[in-house]
């Protein structure tokens, strides 16, 4: 689900600013890291997701997994 609201972030106590255009705003979506063995099988919903943070600016898209 995505959170359309564009905010400052921190990750792990790092200010979060866009590598391309560093900008300092960013909303946020989760998407799930789908692996072949578990989609051949039918299993998505059992794959690991990871936390996507988009500039609010130029879209750039970075990733992060726990």
């Amino acid at each position: 689900m995505a959170n359309k609201e564009a905010q400052e972030h921190e990750i792990k106590g790092n200010k979060l600013i866009c590598p391309i255009c560093s900008h300092e705003e960013f909303w946020t979506r989760e998407t799930l890291m789908n692996t072949p063995g578990a989609t051949f099988l039918g299993f998505d919903f059992a794959n690991k997701q990871a936390k996507n943070y988009i500039c609010d600016n130029c879209s750039y898209i970075m990733w992060f997994y726990e």
